[in-house]
C-alpha cells in the first residue's frame, strides 16, 4: 500500500504501526529521517536486544528474516532494518553472499506481529517484475520518493527553520537551492552551517549563503556558461583555470560543460511545460526550470555555437597531449569570433 512520509512519521507517533515497511528512494537525508523515526521505536536501553540491522552486501537475507520472526527480548516491540535491499532490482552485484528471496516471500504472507520489519532500497527503481517486489507492493507499507519538487524541499527548508527559532530571507532561500542544485541532502548540511553562523540574530541572509554554501560542480559550471554566454569571457577563462587548479579532472569537466549545453539547446527548442520537458529529457523539473530562465535571454545559433566549438575542443582533449587550459582559452577565442 502506498505512503507517504507523513504516514511513516504518524505511525510512529501513534504507535499504530504496519508489520512491514518498503522504504524506497535514493536522497539520503529521507533516508536518514526515516530510519531515525523506525530506531526511535526501541528505546536505548533495549537497542541491544531489540533492534537489529542487516546490511544485505555482506549478510544474507535469510538470516534476517529469521532475526525478524525472533519475539522481543523483555519488550513489546522489535525492529529489524534491512539494509541495501538490491535483490529488489535488476541489480547482479559479484558477491559471495546468497540471497533466497522465498524466505522472505513466506514471511511477507504471515508477518510476527511483534516485529517492525523495515526494508530500505535505495535505489530509483525497483524491478517490477519480481514477484518479491509485487507481493511487498501489495502488503507491506511502500514508501517511495520520487523526484522532490522546489514546493516539497522550500517546505523542508521552512520546516527546519521553524524548529530551530530561524527566519531566512527569500532571495536567500532561492540563492540557497540553487547552489546546491536542489539536493535536500547538501541542503540540510549547509543549513547546519547558516544555522550555527546566525545564531545569535536568528536571520539568514543572501550575503551569508554566498559566503558560507559550499559550490557545486553543477554551480560552478552554472556561472562559467553564465560568463560565457554574457560575452564576460576574460571571467570564463578564469572560472575554467580554478575549477582545474582546485583538482577538478579536465575531461570531467568538460563533460559537465558539455551536458549542461545539450540541456540548454534541448529546452530551447522544446515547446511542452516545464514539467512535461523534464519528463520526456528524463531530468529534474528545477533543471529545466533554470534552463529555461538561461535559455530565454540567448538565441539558439549562440547556444549552438558554443556547444559544437565544446564538441570540437572534446576531440582534441581526447586525441592530443595539448594542455586542456589552453585548448579552453582557444575555444573562448574562436567562440567570441563566432559571435561577433
Amino acid at each position: 500500500m502506498a505512503y507517504t512520509l507523513k504516514d511513516v512519521q504518524q505511525d510512529v507517533a501513534k504507535q499504530t504501526l504496519q508489520p512491514i515497511y518498503l522504504i524506497q528512494g535514493t536522497d539520503q537525508y529521507l533516508l536518514d529521517q526515516v530510519r531515525a523515526a523506525f530506531v526511535s521505536l526501541i528505546p536505548d536501553e533495549d537497542r541491544t536486544l531489540n533492534l537489529a540491522q542487516f546490511d544485505m552486501r555482506e549478510t544474507a537475507l535469510g538470516i534476517a528474516v529469521d532475526d525478524a520472526r525472533s519475539v522481543p527480548f523483555f519488550g513489546d516491540r522489535r525492529v529489524v532494518i534491512i539494509d541495501d535491499a538490491y535483490f529488489l532490482t535488476g541489480e547482479n552485484p559479484r558477491t559471495k553472499v546468497e540471497h533466497h528471496v522465498e524466505d522472505l516471500l513466506a514471511y511477507v504472507e504471515h508477518p510476527e506481529p511483534q516485529t517492525v520489519l523495515v526494508i530500505f532500497a535505495p535505489y530509483e527503481k525497483l524491478d517490477s517484475r519480481k514477484k518479491i517486489v509485487k507481493l511487498l507492493k501489495e502488503k507491506a507499507a511502500y514508501l517511495a520518493f520520487g523526484d522532490l519538487t522546489e514546493k516539497d524541499v522550500r517546505n523542508m527548508i521552512n520546516d527546519k527553520l521553524r524548529q530551530g527559532g530561524f527566519e531566512m530571507s527569500g532571495p536567500a532561500m532561492q540563492l540557497l537551492i540553487r547552489l546546491t542544485n536542489m539536493s535536500l541532502t547538501q541542503i540540510m548540511s549547509e543549513l547546519d552551517k547558516l544555522m550555527l553562523y546566525a545564531y545569535d540574530t536568528k536571520q539568514i541572509d543572501e550575503q551569508a549563503v554566498d559566503a558560507l554554501v559550499t559550490r557545486t560542480l553543477s554551480e560552478n559550471i552554472f556561472d562559467l556558461i553564465n560568463a560565457l554566454l554574457n560575452r564576460k569571457l576574460t571571467r570564463a577563462v578564469e572560472l575554467y583555470h580554478e575549477l582545474v587548479e582546485s583538482g577538478e579532472a579536465p575531461l570531467r569537466l568538460h563533460a559537465a560543460l558539455l551536458g549542461q549545453f545539450r540541456l540548454l539547446l534541448q529546452v530551447k527548442s522544446s515547446t511542452q511545460s516545464e514539467s512535461g520537458t523534464a519528463s520526456m529529457l528524463k531530468v529534474n523539473p528545477y533543471r529545466v526550470k533554470l534552463g529555461r530562465q538561461t535559455v530565454r535571454r540567448f538565441s539558439y545559433t549562440a547556444l549552438a555555437k558554443a556547444y559544437l566549438g565544446l564538441v570540437d575542443m572534446e576531440e582534441q582533449l581526447k586525441s592530443t597531449a595539448r594542455d586542456p587550459e589552453l585548448l579552453f582559452e582557444l575555444f573562448v577565442l574562436r567562440y567570441q569570433a563566432d559571435i561577433a
